[in-house]
């Protein structure tokens, strides 16, 4: 009585009662597998056999006991890590070397979190606060001023000047400021005409007025002269 052969397709030994592999539907026996098939391990340049587990990261295989931070050389199985140029480090070897320190907290900033960057100088997302709100900037824009960093809101409430008629933040950061007569409110220099002849001519002392303001008020003189 015969029995059908099922050998290795590749030296055509019997796999008969031994351990195959299986690939692309065709039978290799493990020491012909590992030779034609096995990854090499970027550590320690043996073949990564089938009774051991192949781990890679980007068209690099490791054993699973070689994958180990290139400095420490603890374990960085299931955990985080970082790659620098062909090195693989553990995430605090990694920070220790290579990450920023936040300008506020003079903490290390860790790999895959989120930082904010200005002029050189990085910070925690949490740490990078408005000077007088105290609230997160984050993505939102801000203006620096002095030592600190403002957002816009609050620069405006501290810093920007007003027209007292309209209320309307003078945003002409390249020119200097100008006052009224009396030296006691700010007006922007394209109402600074109309709203200086208006505090001179007629309007209670120490107040001013943007130019639709003082211009309204104009035409009504000339039309009431008529009278």
């Amino acid at each position: 009585m015969s029995v059908d052969r099922f050998d290795c397709h590749y030296c055509k030994d019997s796999l008969l009662g031994k351990k195959y592999i299986m690939k692309e539907d065709t039978q290799y026996c493990t020491k012909c597998y590992e030779n034609l098939f096995a990854n090499c391990c970027k550590a320690c340049s043996s073949p990564i056999g089938c009774n051991f587990k192949d781990l890679s990261y980007k068209d690099r295989h490791w054993h699973e006991q070689c994958f180990k931070c290139a400095k420490c050389s603890r374990s960085l199985v299931e955990k985080a890590f970082a790659a620098k140029e062909d090195l693989l480090l553990c995430t605090e070897c990694y920070a220790h070397d290579y990450s920023s320190k936040c300008n506020t907290c003079k903490k290390t900033i860790m790999p895959g979190s989120r930082k904010m960057e200005y002029k050189g100088n990085s910070w925690h997302e949490t740490c990078f606060l408005c000077h007088r709100c105290q609230q997160p900037i984050g993505t939102k824009s801000f203006i620096p001023k002095d030592s600190g960093y403002f957002c816009v809101p609050c620069f405006e409430k501290q810093f920007a000047y007003q027209c007292c008629a309209c209320k309307k933040v003078w945003q002409v950061p390249s020119m200097s400021h100008l006052r009224s007569v009396n030296g006691t409110v700010s007006v922007s220099p394209v109402c600074s005409v109309l709203c200086r002849w208006w505090d001179v001519a007629s309007s209670p002392r120490g107040m001013t007025f943007c130019a639709p303001t003082a211009a309204g008020r104009n035409d009504f003189l000339r039309s009431s002269s008529k009278l």
